[in-house]
């Protein structure tokens, strides 16, 4: 499981430091439902679910991918957003890219919340509880992939000014 996520994201860290065109709306479609179904896969293995149960679960989590695409596909916009600012970092880019990651990551976090809910209500507080460990579990190792695979952007400047 952590293979393959890192795997993703690490493919999709050196497409965007790169500095290549921007990704089409089909190429972000490919990495976020790429990313979707490892992301089940992963969650089959983190979250016991009951037989009984487990009808409610895996339609309400295929919901909650589907409603995360969009947060998903903006957020590889932010990043290359953020990967084409580098060259030309304003404190008004600066200010404006981070009230970005902070709007995505508020709407991914109201999204995790409504789902734990709608599974809570269909299964139990513990599917629940697995549920959104699993889900913020995988969704740290993919930023944190990320962010080991794209330089900061301090680390842009140190590097640019030792050339």
């Amino acid at each position: 499981m952590k293979k393959n996520l890192i795997l993703t994201a690490a493919i999709f860290a050196a497409a965007i430091s790169s500095g290549q065109a921007q990704t089409s709306d089909a190429e972000a479609d490919a990495i976020v439902n790429l990313l979707g179904v490892q992301k089940k896969e992963a969650m089959s293995r983190l979250v016991e679910v009951s037989s009984k149960d487990s009808a409610a679960f895996w339609k309400i989590y295929d919901e909650y991918q589907q409603v995360n695409k969009a947060t998903g596909k903006e957020r590889i916009n932010l990043y290359e957003k953020t990967a084409l600012a580098y060259k030309n970092m304003t404190p008004e880019v600066a200010d404006s890219l981070s009230d970005k990651y902070f709007t995505n990551r508020f709407e991914q976090e109201k999204t995790l919340e409504a789902y734990y809910k709608k599974i809570k209500a269909a299964t139990n507080a513990v599917v629940a509880f697995q549920f959104y460990q699993a889900e913020v579990f995988m969704l740290t190792q993919i930023r944190a992939s990320i962010m080991e695979q794209v330089p900061t952007y301090g680390e842009f400047q140190h590097a640019r000014h030792k050339h």
